[in-house]
């Protein structure tokens, strides 16, 4: 039995991303032979569980520092890898290989010096044509392992059945689902834009509308012009404070999920449901766009000062976020349209 490791500490999507790599893994030939470890932080231990070819999770306590590293770092020895993987390359990940006096097989090819030029000159160079999916499958390749079938798999976990938000049921009615959140505030399609997508799917159709909210999205929800709008139309469904396996099971129940560049749209992607994103401060150069046949990618394309930073994080230069609010409702719902029938009374 061939013991492999996998370090990526986060974040969520990134974490889907690297499931599909290991699904590719656990379907090429020898997969018996094998046996995966994927260390993580403890929040996305219980979902890195359920990502296909993952036999075992070792969970980085939060909140992550050097005693953590420490404590990881003795539970790793107690196992005997024949392979050590970096598929996250940041100073945690180096410093964990450094206790354990590893050289990693492979590690992870980010291209930084390739994504600042494009910020900071526009130059697009070859290797950001790359998608972040490529990059981790490139992973296996330099480790000496296969990447088996180079079809792509109907999902990359198996989500928990969740608590009181339905299951995934084909007999269920079909659901939009709505996740208007983002980490930074510059990367969110205005709440106004989400509230006129919510009445006009109530107006269109009776099928249940899915709402998925996080920690952070509450602060802006409450008292937003889409938390009035939701007021309005029924039946809704608000996905919140949930454990994020029960929240991978309540995006597989949907049709379609609208959202932002954000970790649920990966999440969505993950248990096969498809996307229609709002891209805005960043791009497909980054290489974290939607990647099934069915997701889309709505976005200004001819906005000279996109992408304007690498995660999105900076406030908008302009103050007017053009790179969003031209993406206008009409256009999102035309694509939202598309995806019908939507039952209607």
């Amino acid at each position: 039995m061939q013991d492999i490791l996998f370090i990526r500490f986060g974040a969520l999507g990134d974490l889907c991303l690297l499931g599909w790599t290991l699904s590719r893994l656990a379907a090429a030939p020898g997969a018996g032979g094998r046996r995966i470890t994927l260390a993580t932080k403890a929040r996305f231990a219980d979902l890195a569980a359920r990502l296909h070819g993952v036999d075992e999770v070792l969970a980085l306590s939060e909140p992550g520092g050097l005693r953590d590293l420490v404590r990881l770092a003795a539970d790793v020895r107690r196992r005997e890898f024949a392979k050590v993987i970096d598929a996250h390359q940041v100073v945690r990940s180096r410093l964990l290989l450094g206790l354990l006096a590893r050289r990693p097989a492979a590690v992870l090819r980010k291209d930084t010096v390739a994504r600042l030029r494009l910020l900071r000159r526009g130059a697009v160079d070859p290797r950001l044509r790359r998608h972040m999916r490529d990059r981790f499958d490139a992973l296996l390749a330099d480790a000496g392992l296969p990447a088996g079938e180079p079809t792509v798999p109907l999902s990359a976990l198996t989500p928990q059945p969740a608590r009181g938000a339905g299951t995934t049921d084909a007999a269920e009615p079909p659901r939009l689902g709505l996740a208007p959140g983002a980490q930074w505030e510059p990367k969110r399609w205005p709440a106004a834009y989400w509230a006129d997508i919510a009445r006009r799917f109530r107006a269109a159709s009776s099928a249940p509308l899915r709402v998925f909210l996080g920690p952070r999205e509450e602060a802006w929800y409450q008292g937003s012009d889409l938390a009035v709008a939701l007021g309005d139309v029924a039946p809704v469904e608000m996905i919140r404070e949930r454990p994020l396996p029960e929240v991978a099971a309540s995006l597989a129940g949907c049709r379609l999920l609208v959202c932002n560049d954000s970790g649920l749209m990966h999440l969505a992607e993950a248990v096969g449901t498809p996307v229609a994103a709002c891209f805005g401060p960043t791009v497909a150069a980054f290489g974290y766009t939607p990647h099934l046949a069915a997701s889309t990618v709505l976005e200004v394309v001819d906005l000279p000062c996109r992408p304007c930073s690498r995660n999105g994080k900076r406030p908008c230069h302009r103050q007017d976020l053009a790179c969003l609010v031209q993406i206008t409702p009409d256009r999102m719902w035309r694509e939202i349209a598309t995806r019908g029938p939507w039952p209607k009374g």
